[in-house]
């Protein structure tokens, strides 16, 4: 595809409108639109003319839309859990399925329109395949509850059902505790959809192959007729009574795969980092387009490739396609109307919320009236940024946690990364040369605590001056850092002296940072490490955990193996960020020794379960503990696992996941899911946060003087419980052979 017009067949800069997809008989394109105030599906004729408006009435956000190969019917899925039919002539919907459970995922049509797949998942929380009858509305599952599936997809010929399964199961074992996690599962199976179907990889005779070859060959394989015309869609055969049982692996290693499509000969799909096509008769895998998804173009032997957000035109070929030259984007310009747009990110934040909110009642808010009443400033909203203080205002009056808007395009400044070079600085007032009061030391493991003049071999050290940077006297400004705008990640030349002088400095190549919090904070960690070690004559450990994401997890490994040897642990959730790995934390806390383990060959003993800490926990928290920092001190609590300092948590654990897709990027967190207490069965947390045992706030003169009175009140709490704490039993004397019942 080297050119040709482009068109805006649209043109509703009011309106976001998404989902197109031209109808498999090349005459219309449907897509979703709120230009009614609610999502709709119209259809656009693809020679020209006025859109037509297919559904109406719509209560809820439209997902997504696929056409069914005889384009006589639209299914769309929504955020009620539904797949509605729609049939395109009669402009009417049919509600086909609802799932109180969760939304249908990975629907799509067979070939000859009667049936289609999705899955939903099982009363174990497993994904299941099923297949429906649109012709009976009758259901049946594909697959079964003992393994994760999804992405089905027909073959184009009709004979299989392709889908995902995680059912390969190889554990990979820790190296910091005997414990295990699977991390690729996931293999492609074909559904041998008629029971009279082969499997397409029986063993087989060469000569006997070619000859039922011959013998089953459809037709012609261009998909026309011997007239020239297109051929009829194969009609699908389901045998659904023991379909389970006719289920055959593509002979893959184990990994994750999706974005499925077969014609019946060839199983196309993105994994290992790219799209691969395998012959299922020669059993052969090729990699057609690295890094690239595809999107087959129905009725054509193209496809869509999407690179990153590039897109490109190709062969739908089971070989290698050249990606060389990308869609030419350059002519699609559309009108933009502030005014209009923004008033359709404002009612479209509305929706996402009264759809997506975690409870239908709002908190007992009149969500229409909060609308009414936020939506009279709008015609007053002049920038991008009035327009999120809007939207914030409006979702704020909801009073929840994690009710997030962030502006999508407008004018910001390029900025300008400064170097910076983990050190802190003072100006020599006689010779305005600048002195090193202070290096910030790093660690080799991560990049983000290198330290640029801590480098092993540069020379650097406390109390040298920097005379010069690239060349200029720093004496010629009075902030060093005139001189370090733009450096971030660049070679710099530092002139460096012993004293105030540039006569006898000695040129260093150093490469400053664009961050120095990580250093700080690094730096941080290790004082109150030390500070613990000192204050307790090393019998308790500290652990900071500065989220519950990777790096929080990160964290606590790097801290809590090595620290196993401790009589007790001090671990701080202060100013932790949130994230999801909370449950994990709690569970290594959590463990108790219920065998032990000797050797002779060491003096040394074992706990079971591996990576076991046995003594005291306190747990410091503050007002910054947020999110998933919450519900770890509320678990912490729940579990009795010790003693919580600090002050009362941040309070919010409604949780997001993305945005919806808005027409200039704005990103608008919705809070849907939450938890509440297993015991009681009332709801935690939100808007009060997680209350101390122990109450002690850090008073800022003293903090700023080095002296962090909370962590002081956990370290006494953690020496007064050691008074208490039990030790394991020793290795029991040698047995005897009367010890055996042997005498």
């Amino acid at each position: 595809m080297k050119s040709g017009v482009t068109r805006n067949i649209t043109r509703t800069p009011g309106a976001n409108e998404r989902g197109a997809d031209w109808s498999p008989d090349g005459r219309y394109i449907a897509y979703i639109s709120d230009r009614t105030g609610e999502t709709e599906i119209f259809l656009q004729p693809a020679a020209g003319g006025d859109p037509v408006q297919l559904t109406t009435g719509n209560d809820t956000y439209i997902r997504s839309l696929a056409w069914s190969p005889d384009s006589k019917t639209l299914l769309y899925t929504d955020r009620k859990n539904r797949v509605v039919a729609v049939d395109v002539a009669k402009r009417a919907k049919t509600i086909l399925l609802q799932n109180p459970e969760q939304e249908f995922r990975d629907v799509q049509f067979s070939p000859d329109s009667r049936w289609i797949t999705y899955t939903k998942p099982a009363a174990n929380n497993f994904s299941v395949v099923y297949v429906y009858d649109l012709l009976s509305k009758k259901e049946y599952p594909v697959t079964e509850k003992w393994y994760n599936s999804s992405s089905p997809a027909f073959s184009t010929d009709g004979r299989y059902l392709v889908f995902e399964s995680d059912r390969d199961f190889n554990p990979v074992y820790g190296r910091l505790e005997w414990n295990h996690v699977y991390t690729r599962l996931g293999g492609i199976y074909l559904a041998l959809l008629a029971g009279g179907t082969p499997s397409p990889f029986l063993p087989e005779d060469e000569a006997v192959a070619e000859a039922q070859a011959e013998e089953a060959a459809p037709g012609p394989k261009d998909g026309k007729k011997k007239d020239g015309k297109k051929a009829d869609s194969p009609a699908v055969a389901i045998d659904p009574e023991g379909i389970a049982g006719r289920i055959v692996k593509l002979p893959l290693p184990a990994g994750d795969y999706w974005n499925l499509y077969s014609d019946g000969q060839t199983v196309w799909y993105y994994g290992n980092g790219g799209t691969h096509a395998f012959d299922l008769r020669e059993q052969k895998d090729e990699l057609v387009a690295e890094g690239a998804l595809m999107a087959p173009v129905s009725g054509s032997r193209k496809a869509l490739f999407m690179k990153g957000r590039t897109p490109y035109v190709g062969e739908l070929s089971a070989h290698r396609v050249s990606l060389d030259t990308p869609v030419d984007l350059g002519d699609m310009v559309a009108p933009v109307d502030y005014g209009q747009e923004w008033a359709q990110i404002f009612d479209e934040a509305w929706r996402a919320y009264r759809d997506g909110f975690y409870v239908e009642s709002m908190h007992g808010v009149d969500w229409q009236a909060v609308k009414e009443k936020y939506a009279v400033l709008l015609p007053y909203v002049k920038t991008r940024l009035d327009l999120n203080y809007l939207i914030g205002e409006m979702i704020a009056e909801l009073a929840c946690g994690h009710a997030y808007v962030n502006p999508g395009e407008y004018p910001r400044p390029k900025r300008v990364p400064m170097g910076l070079l983990g050190a802190e600085l003072s100006r020599d007032e006689q010779t305005g040369f600048f002195r090193i009061d202070r290096i910030l030391p790093g660690a080799p493991y991560s990049e983000k605590l290198r330290s640029p003049l801590a480098e092993p071999g540069m020379g650097i050290k406390e109390g040298d001056y920097i005379t010069s940077i690239d060349g200029v006297s720093t004496a010629s400004v009075k902030n060093v850092y005139q001189l370090l705008v733009g450096k971030a990640g660049v070679l710099t030349e530092l002139g460096v002296n012993t004293r105030p002088s540039a006569d006898g400095a000695k040129k260093v190549v150093v490469e400053p940072t664009d961050d120095e919090y990580p250093l700080y904070h690094y730096n941080w960690v290790q004082k109150n490490l030390r500070r613990v070690e000192e204050a307790t004559g090393g019998r308790v450990g500290y652990i900071y955990i500065p989220d519950m994401g990777p790096e929080g997890l990160n964290e606590f490994a790097r801290y809590f193996y090595p620290q196993l040897d401790k009589e007790a642990l001090i671990i701080d959730d202060r100013a932790n960020g949130g994230g999801n790995v909370s449950p994990m934390i709690i569970e290594r806390l959590l463990r108790q020794p219920y065998r032990l383990t000797m050797s002779r060959v060491s003096t040394k003993t074992g706990t079971i379960p591996d990576a076991t800490q046995v003594g005291p926990k306190v747990l410091l928290v503050n007002k910054y503990s947020a999110s998933d920092g919450d519900l770890f001190p509320w678990s912490f609590k729940a579990n009795k696992l010790g003693t919580v300092v600090g002050t009362r948590t941040w309070g919010g654990i409604v949780g997001i996941s993305g945005s919806l897709p808005y027409m200039d990027g704005t990103d608008i967190r919705v809070p849907f899911f939450t938890n509440y207490d297993a015991r009681t069965g009332q709801w935690i947390v939100e808007n009060h946060g997680v209350d101390p045992d122990i109450l002690i706030d850090n008073d800022p003169i003293q903090e700023q003087a080095g002296v962090d009175q909370q962590l002081e009140k956990a370290i006494e709490v953690a020496l007064q419980q050691l008074k208490d704490r039990k030790p394991l039993p020793g290795v029991p004397a040698p047995r005897m052979m009367k010890d055996l019942g042997v005498e």
